[in-house]
């Protein structure tokens, strides 16, 4: 018979206990480093020969058109370049043996990454304070992977929507970039070596600047109407620019639908500064059918934009009133009115007549 290990199960149940919380152990280490930096730090030699001074410094350049209308969906695309230099180095420990002079050269090239930007992440924001840009950004977190110096990255792209009725102007946005590089380096163990990466991270905020456009904003700010079923009457639509260009060579017209029919369909409205008022007149017939009660009419207003280029509002609705059809009594009663009116200036005309008659009779 072998010999019998005492307490062999507890042994057992003790060593896998350990290995367990030996793992876990490991996996908390990793993950909290992994938060930290990318990659992981690893500091553990004691050889240093070298310490280089620089780091990367990213710069960002729009591409393409940076002027936007009121209203307008587009993408901004931003390409980033590694500006990042080396201002100098240290010699910290010189090499003693011919082995730790193949690390030291190790170590001398290896320090050059000390411009290189790994893990780059940027995020465009309009965080101004009080001066926030008129601009919603749907886009979140964009990676740009590693630059070295020198290097650009690929178009980085980010939706953007403009305010309606946005001032016209020059506003800032923001891209703020995290990023991390190699702080230190140590080389041990030729030929076989060992090595020791440091990482820091580094925040940089840079500046991108957009324009909106100067824009006509013409719109409908009073209408008044005269009309009658079975008589031209007029339309005054008062039209207003509250945007923040000038409109030149305005001209406005209407145009209508049964019960109605144009006279006069159109008017020159000539320049209107913003801010600026023009009412236009329109002539109507209106239709025997008519009802009395509020119609819609469509109106637009062409014009020309600072640059000479034409341009129109679009269709616009302005509410216009016909009054109640005069009944026969009123028309009888209105020509009886007329008709005793005209009665007594005659009278009165005659009279006056008379007079000048006998005066002329007497003198003679």
């Amino acid at each position: 018979m072998g010999k019998r290990i005492p307490n062999l199960h507890l042994y057992l149940h003790l060593y896998l206990h350990l290995c367990v919380c030996a793992i876990i152990l490991i996996l908390a280490t990793a993950n909290v480093a992994c938060s930290e930096t990318f990659p992981p730090n690893v500091w553990e030699f004691t050889k240093d020969y070298y310490d280089v001074y620089g780091e990367p410094s990213l710069s960002a350049s729009v591409i393409g058109d940076l002027e936007f209308e009121n209203g307008e969906t587009s993408r901004i695309f931003i390409r980033l370049t590694n500006e990042g230099e080396i201002i100098g180095f240290e010699n910290e420990r010189m090499p003693i043996t011919s082995n730790e002079s193949m690390d030291a050269q190790k170590e001398l090239h290896l320090e050059d990454d000390i411009t290189t930007a790994i893990n780059i992440q940027a995020t465009l924001e309009n965080n101004n304070n009080n001066n926030e840009a008129p601009v919603k950004i749907s886009s979140g977190l964009v990676h740009g992977g590693f630059l070295r110096s020198g290097e650009s990255s690929k178009p980085l792209g980010f939706d953007i929507e403009i305010f309606n009725n946005a001032p016209s102007g020059t506003y800032k946005l923001n891209l703020s970039l995290t990023y991390q590089y190699q702080k230190e380096v140590q080389v041990e163990g030729y030929p076989d070596e060992e090595l020791d990466l440091w990482y820091i991270t580094k925040n940089q905020t840079l500046p991108i600047f957009i324009k909106v456009k100067p824009d006509v904003d013409l719109v409908v700010e009073n209408v008044r109407s005269e009309l009658m079923p079975e008589k031209e009457g007029m339309v005054y639509i008062t039209y207003k620019n509250t945007g923040t260009e000038t409109a030149e060579d305005a001209v406005a017209s209407i145009s209508v639908t049964d019960p109605f029919t144009t006279i006069d369909d159109r008017e020159f409205l000539g320049t209107l500064k913003p801010g600026d008022s023009y009412e236009a007149q329109y002539r109507i017939e209106v239709d025997k059918t008519a009802m009395p009660k509020t119609y819609w009419v469509e109106t637009e207003v062409e014009y020309k934009d600072r640059y000479g280029g034409a341009s129109e509002t679009g269709v616009l609705k302005a509410p216009v009133n016909v009054g109640e059809k005069l009944s026969l009594g009123e028309k009888i009663g209105m020509t009886g009115t007329h008709i005793g009116i005209a009665g007594v200036l005659g009278v009165i005309g005659v009279g006056i007549y008379a007079i000048r008659i006998r005066k002329k009779n007497e003198s003679r």
